[in-house]
């Protein structure tokens, strides 16, 4: 049987650390604060971009500001230098399409960064389709947002759902999808407890609902 599996972007499929890391810190210090550690900034990768702003300090109503007159562009800017594919990436990525199965991306990132990078690392036309915060009045952890992907590609079947932040985890669990935690990303799962926990992204080959 085909079963849609959703991938989240960073941390999942690309190593994007370094990308967001200086894109972010950028944006702080543009508001006059100093350059937050790379401690602080990494852990909140997974989040919206509106929400790693405020929890890092920016205020409310200067978001939009710093995101696109500084974040966004800091980080297209820097991408091509900075973004990598995760380890067996591709060789995963075809080996779920040669056994039969659909692959999407739920991510909580901006549609033109993720396509941008997506290209970039040579993954984007593994990908059916692909929600973001531009397609939907939802977010993570909201479970309408997956839905609304599952939905739109008019899938009746199992789904496996590959996250690496707990938001993710939590939407994916009340979607009733099948959930594979990367330990190899960014977040924790705690409080969550997935079905399924792999350190490598080849292991998700071995998960039993897509062998």
């Amino acid at each position: 049987m085909s079963v849609l599996v959703v991938f989240d972007l960073d941390g999942v499929l690309i190593d994007s650390r370094a990308a967001n890391y200086e894109a972010f810190a950028r944006g702080i210090e543009a508001l006059g604060l100093p350059r937050p550690g790379e401690a602080a900034v990494v852990p909140l990768i997974g989040l919206s971009a509106a929400e790693m702003l405020r929890r890092l300090g920016c205020p409310a109503e200067r978001v939009s500001e710093i995101y696109d007159g500084f974040v966004k562009p800091h980080y297209l800017e820097n991408l091509p230098q900075l973004a990598r594919a995760v380890e067996d990436a591709a060789e995963v990525l075809t080996c779920l399409r040669e056994r039969g199965h659909r692959v999407v991306a739920c991510t909580s990132g901006d549609r033109a960064l993720q396509e941008k990078a997506l290209r970039h690392i040579g993954l984007r036309d593994f990908f059916e389709d692909m929600q973001t915060p531009d397609d939907s009045r939802f977010h993570k952890p909201q479970v309408e947002y997956l839905r609304e992907l599952v939905q739109r590609v008019h899938h009746l079947g199992p789904i496996v759902h590959v996250e690496d932040s707990q938001v993710g985890l939590q939407m994916g669990l009340e979607c009733g999808a099948t959930t594979v935690f990367a330990d190899y990303g960014f977040g924790t799962p705690d409080p969550f407890k997935p079905h399924f926990r792999i350190q490598k992204l080849k292991e998700l080959l071995e998960v039993e609902h897509v062998r």
